[in-house]
């Protein structure tokens, strides 16, 4: 018989299937990670095609190529109910026709589509394995701990998967608790383009417009929504750096709190350190800006922001949510504090400003290596590779 090993060096077809807009307008993370993984993927040698519904939000293409993937969109009639299980029993009857075309089937998001998956997987014998983003099962999916009736149901259909990737261990334990076999979980984060931040990148008119003369820049990026705790980070920042003219704080991204933050930076007397940079796709050049990196979320899956903060070299002020709490660690590649907790935040701030320019790039230094070895894509892809093969032997 084959070994896993060998077949896992030989060219794969995987089936990427994603319950959300691709490419996405916003850039949001698990549409990103597609990307990553298709990229890497193909890269090296793998077929790699993705399936996703077709909403009016995004391309309304059905088949077309980006950056060597393939992808299929499924077209669906926008009527309530009746529209999404028209869309599942077009996915079900694609899994079923194309069966011979792809090795295994990687559902990215555990929602109805990848309960499709699951279920299609078992009957045909095919490996499914079912990666679990965050926040999306943590809050009305199926690791909320008291789930609706179509929420269990969509549970029990998960359960047929071959194995699940969870992005951080408080979700692997999340799993579990929800009655997912032990065996069956892989911790596995998501994987960081390192080669992103690996070369130096010129960053002088940026430093101009927003840096001048400022020698400790914290820097966010993200959505500017409730849940990043932002308003959380102005207080802590006004509480510990209000009138220094040698600090400036970055917000890359944008949301629906960015006018309301404008005005609580005029309130709390930093409008001056606030700089708001808008949604940028040059990441890289704005991190290399900063000293270092800002995650205050109330929750999060894992925060794709957090690694490349990290991949950048920058040491992280982060909140103990998953994934995070998993990454930051005092002393070692940054501070960490409580969610919510306003005193935690400005003590981690005060502890951070304390540290000094040199100990800020030798923690940034440590959090690099960690990323490099643990979650750079490189590292990410051949473990899932590994996977890959090792779920196409156990279903042989």
């Amino acid at each position: 018989m084959t070994s896993w090993l060998a077949m896992a060096e030989s060219p794969l077809s995987i089936l990427m299937v994603m319950e959300s807009v691709f490419p996405s307008p916003g850039g949001g993370g698990a549409e990103s990670q597609v990307r990553t993984l298709g990229l890497e993927l193909v890269k090296r040698g793998h077929l790699a095609h993705l399936v996703v519904p077709m909403v009016s939000a995004g391309p309304t293409v059905e088949h077309e190529h980006l950056d060597g993937m393939a992808v299929t969109r499924i077209p669906y009639p926008k009527v309530p109910l009746l529209g999404a299980a028209w869309m599942l029993w077009c996915l079900a009857w694609l899994l079923i026709k194309r069966r011979h075309d792809y090795q295994v089937i990687h559902a990215h998001i555990a929602g109805n589509m990848a309960a499709v998956c699951a279920v299609v997987g078992k009957l045909l014998g095919k490996p499914v394995l079912v990666k679990l983003t965050g926040m999306t099962e943590m809050k009305g999916g199926i690791l909320d701990p008291h789930p609706r009736a179509t929420v269990r149901l969509r549970r029990g259909w998960l359960r047929m998967g071959s194995a699940y990737q969870a992005t951080s261990r408080r979700i692997a334990n999340q799993l579990v608790h929800a009655g997912f076999e032990r065996q069956k979980v892989l911790t596995l984060p998501n994987g960081v383009d390192t080669s992103r931040f690996r070369e130096p990148v010129a960053v002088d008119d940026l430093q101009e417009a927003f840096c001048s003369g400022k020698s400790l820049v914290g820097i966010y990026v993200g959505r500017l929504e409730k849940e990043k705790g932002l308003e959380l980070l102005l207080a802590a920042w006004a509480a510990q750096f209000a009138g220094r003219q040698d600090t400036a704080l970055l917000l890359v991204g944008s949301g629906s709190l960015e006018h309301a933050l404008h005005a609580l930076g005029q309130q709390l007397g930093i409008a001056d350190q606030v700089k708001f940079l808008g949604p940028r796709a040059d990441v890289e050049r704005c991190l290399a800006l900063a000293n270092v990196g800002l995650l205050a979320s109330e929750f999060e899956g894992l925060s794709n922001s957090l690694l490349e903060y990290m991949a950048a070299g920058l040491p992280v002020v982060g909140s103990r949510v998953s994934g995070t709490e998993d990454w930051v660690v005092n002393g070692q590649t940054g501070w960490i504090f409580t969610p919510g907790d306003e005193a935690g935040l400005r003590s981690a701030l005060a502890e951070m400003a304390q540290a000094g320019v040199q100990e800020l790039l030798r923690l940034g230094n440590i959090a690099r290596e960690r990323i490099d070895h643990q979650a750079s894509v490189e590292v990410v892809v051949r473990s899932l590779c590994d996977l890959y093969a090792r779920l196409r032997q156990g279903h042989g």
